[in-house]
């Protein structure tokens, strides 16, 4: 996993094992963007995102960005990139 400990606000770069309806087995993804939450279980990754608050807050669309929350024990590689 993580040689640094990840934190609210890097970006990573994380690989994990996700399901896969009709396969045969789990699959290996990947995606890259910035932590905004940290639970027990998993991590929440913006991959797509408003850069200012000033613009989150003018255009007020949620449906702009894109999170994901990633299990913490599904994933095989995490690396911090900045």
């Amino acid at each position: 996993m993580a040689k640094t400990k990840p934190k609210v606000g890097d970006i990573v770069q994380i690989v994990f094992w996700d399901h896969a309806e009709s396969s045969n087995d789990v699959l290996l993804f990947e995606v890259i963007g910035r932590i905004f939450n940290i639970t027990p279980k998993s991590y929440g990754i913006k991959s797509w995102g408003y850069v200012t608050d000033v613009d989150k807050a003018r255009d007020s669309n949620e449906e702009n960005e894109t999170r994901f929350a990633i299990v913490k024990r599904a994933i095989d590689t995490l690396r911090v990139l900045k």
